[in-house]
């Protein structure tokens, strides 16, 4: 019969190799000339996602390995839940961004909105604490500049009306599409996702739920490695959809993985898209 201690140290081979095939990917396409923005933002997007995974990983347990010295090591499922809360989210950036399939001109207002986003957020910071950098008036002229160009954009005339509001009262978002049409576009799950972020979140907010769990959880037991487990098997299927989008947006440039880490790739890929209800019940 399989153990929690066998069960949990599949999982943690089976994320070594998507983080290695993740490392190989970004190592390939790093320093390429893309012509076009959304390669730049799949390339330090996917990169800030590869980096998020190594740290999980180093942060999770090694388990408890049979007829071996117990080593004393922290088991911090809160930082290893904002470690995998950030893989699902940085995931959605990337798919947003440069995934999607979507028109050269979808592709330019998503773009347009999301330096927008990004001036409009300097400017705020800025702001609040004061700042008297010089550039502060170029990062004015930027907003200016960015919110003339969003707003005569042919799609932003048939944007919703939330989104239109908010560039208007300088609330520029970073995604015009809900969780759930992202999701939808990105071939998630949906209930899967949230049921991913209310898990993960609840360790990042320290929700009642995260401190109960947290009260019953006693490092070194079989039950406590089960939960520790999950941020690891979350950023699984998170990390499988980027490395899945890098390696059609880089098609040709892109290693090819190995016979078992194909497996595991598209293993992940299927529960991200089916969920587990079936699985489950």
């Amino acid at each position: 019969m399989t153990t929690i201690e066998d069960r949990y140290r599949a999982i943690c081979t089976d994320f070594d190799a998507l983080v290695a095939h993740a490392i190989a990917i970004s190592s390939a396409i790093s320093g390429t000339n893309a012509e076009r923005d959304e390669h730049l933002y799949a390339d330090a997007i996917f990169k800030k996602l590869v980096g998020h995974a190594i740290t999980l990983r180093r942060i999770s347990p090694t388990g408890m390995q049979p007829d071996t010295p117990r080593v004393s090591e922290l088991w911090d499922l809160s930082s290893a839940s904002s470690l995998a809360r950030a893989i699902v989210e940085t995931y959605d950036a990337l798919a947003y961004v440069a995934i999607h399939q979507v028109s050269a001109d979808e592709r330019h207002f998503r773009i347009l909105l999301w330096k927008l986003h990004d001036q409009e957020r300097r400017q705020k910071m800025l702001g609040l604490i004061g700042s008297t950098l010089p550039n502060a008036a170029e990062i004015g002229e930027n907003v200016s500049r960015l919110h003339n160009e969003l707003q005569t954009h042919p799609l932003f005339v048939s944007a919703a009306k939330s989104l239109i509001s908010n560039v208007k009262r300088g609330n520029t978002p970073q995604f015009h599409l809900s969780h759930s049409e992202r999701n939808q576009q990105s071939g998630v799950n949906h209930d899967y996702y949230n049921a991913a972020v209310m898990f993960l979140s609840s360790h990042v907010h320290t929700f009642p739920f995260a401190v109960h769990q947290l009260m019953q959880f006693r490092a070194g037991e079989p039950d406590s490695l089960r939960v520790m487990s999950m941020p690891i098997q979350y950023a699984s299927g998170f990390l499988a959809k980027g490395i899945q989008g890098m390696s059609e947006i880089f098609a040709g440039d892109t290693p090819t993985p190995s016979q078992s880490t194909r497996y595991t790739v598209d293993t992940w890929l299927g529960i991200v898209r089916d969920g587990v209800k079936d699985v489950l019940t």
